[in-house]
């Protein structure tokens, strides 16, 4: 690594989480690479989704009704990070800094919704879309 990091071995005790900014947070997801175009197609499946499950406490401008809204979530976080908080809310709330500090201002622990991983990716790109992707 010449960016003069850490070079030890795995077992070193890695940088606490909040000082990485690009954390994937916690669960199966890690550098998850995303098309610069829109996926139409799971985008609409992802609103459907959304209006099933997420529209009651997450609104799609910034404001905060249970939940944070979604607008510009995905530049706040990655897309990793966004899917692991989909499908392991319970662990992310546990462990992950950015999740906790969520929690601290909203309240409201947001429950498992049992997605799918193809169901959260459907969501994350209704997430994209919302935020401007075409």
């Amino acid at each position: 690594d010449s960016s003069g990091t850490n070079t030890g071995s795995k077992a070193d005790k890695p940088a606490p989480a909040a000082t990485a900014p690009d954390d994937d947070g916690y669960g199966k997801f890690k550098n998850v690479q995303v098309s610069a175009t829109l996926d139409v197609v799971k985008a609409e499946a992802g609103k459907i989704l959304y209006e099933v499950k997420c529209a009651s406490c997450h609104k799609l401008t910034d404001e905060r009704v249970v939940g944070p809204g979604w607008k510009g979530v995905t530049g706040r976080h990655t897309p990793a990070w966004i899917l692991n908080f989909i499908t392991n809310v319970d662990e992310m709330l546990e462990k992950d800094p950015k999740a906790k500090a969520m929690l601290e201002i909203c309240l409201v622990r947001m429950p498992n919704q049992n997605l799918t991983d193809a169901d959260a990716f459907n969501v994350y790109e209704f997430m994209r879309q919302n935020d401007g992707v075409k």
